[in-house]
């Protein structure tokens, strides 16, 4: 038994510093961040966008991350940033995107990993954008 309260008290001790990081996209944001985080969110909407308008989504057949890559080079408008939809590859400098195509949908999360917080937007084929962030 003391062995085990031993460990649970490391554990809390390990893990307290990590929640004790400055997070990026917080109250305090400042305005290099909040670029970033709207760069982010406009990528999501693109996403959200080229699903959207693909042939295949009345079907609800929608795009995979690599065919989201292929299908995007052309559509993007010069007033936007520049997005890397490619698997394996930032979105934005920084920014990850993950998606997860289902038989009749989509979900995807575009993280930033610069931020100790793990602050992220979220969305699927409904369109709705969420910014998401671990329990603290």
């Amino acid at each position: 038994m003391k062995r085990l309260i031993i460990a649970i008290g490391l554990g809390i001790c390990v893990a307290g510093p990590a929640y004790a990081q400055q997070c990026l996209h917080g109250s305090d944001e400042t305005p290099e961040q909040q670029a970033r985080r709207r760069q982010a969110v406009t990528a999501a909407r693109v996403v959200n966008t080229i699903q959207a308008n693909q042939p295949g989504s009345a079907a609800k057949k929608y795009l995979r991350h690599d065919e989201l890559a292929a299908s995007s080079g052309s559509k993007q408008r010069d007033s936007l940033p520049s997005f890397n939809f490619a698997p394996g590859q930032d979105v934005l400098p920084g920014w990850e995107l993950k998606l997860e195509v289902t038989e009749d949908g989509y979900w995807f999360m575009i993280k930033d990993k610069t931020d100790p917080c793990g602050f992220a937007y979220v969305s699927n084929a409904r369109g709705v954008i969420y910014g998401a962030e671990p329990i603290r």
